[in-house]
């Protein structure tokens, strides 16, 4: 499989550089200097990974990267000359997947490029991904914002079938027949606990409470 790889950097020599390095590795580099053709190209291509420059002219990496999250989860490395663990804390709160801070090694880039993508396309038919979740299916493992995140059998199963069944309505009977089992004879409201672990774990939108029904996970 070749990877389309979507750079964006300002400053020529390492964009080039960056460029002619990993074509030789195999991928398929589309590059621009600016924010704004590489949102222009982010739309007219699919890319498997986005190398981000966070010091942009106009519109920064920081926009960039936002205007992204809106609508994809594609995996996001960013490329940035700010080594303060701030900034760096700023880029995964925002759902980036990884940070290399410049000056680097081009070694080390192709790898960090080459962990990602092996990470999130290694089992692509078996992954569900949605809003910084990425969950493996039937394999109880589960991660949020690249970081692995540990779940009771049964919040894995409530919350696998929901993710698998996006913008459908289930009323906490439904669920306990699903994941329980027909034969439970306990209390319909331990959905309502599992639920609020869930939503504890990952954030509290995750799952939304249509009132007097039950529960669903939006589909955007």
């Amino acid at each position: 499989m070749e990877y389309k790889i979507l750079l964006i950097e300002d400053q020529k020599d390492i964009r080039e550089a960056i460029k002619s390095f990993l074509t030789r590795e195999g991928y398929d580099v589309i590059d621009t200097e600016s924010g704004e053709r590489g949102l222009e190209l982010f739309h007219l291509y699919k890319f498997h990974l986005v190398l981000l420059d966070i010091m942009l002219p106009n519109i920064s990496g920081e926009e960039v990267m936002k205007d992204i999250r809106k609508e994809s989860d594609v995996p996001i490395i960013i490329i940035s000359s700010l080594s303060d663990e701030t900034f760096q804390l700023s880029a995964y709160a925002e759902r980036a997947d990884d940070y290399v801070v410049k000056p680097f090694s081009m070694n080390i880039l192709a790898y960090k490029v080459s962990s990602v993508l092996r990470r999130v396309y290694a089992q692509e038919a078996d992954i569900v991904v949605y809003e910084g979740i990425r969950l493996v299916v039937n394999n109880y493992e589960v991660y949020y914002n690249s970081k692995p995140v540990t779940l009771t059998a049964k919040e894995f199963e409530l919350l696998q079938t929901m993710l698998l069944t996006k913008g459908k309505i289930y009323t906490r009977e439904e669920l306990i027949d699903i994941i329980w089992g027909y034969s439970y004879l306990g209390d319909t409201r331990t959905i309502d606990m599992h639920i609020k672990n869930l939503r504890k774990k990952f954030f509290p939108e995750l799952i939304s409470t249509v009132k007097g029904v039950g529960y669903r996970i939006e589909r955007f």
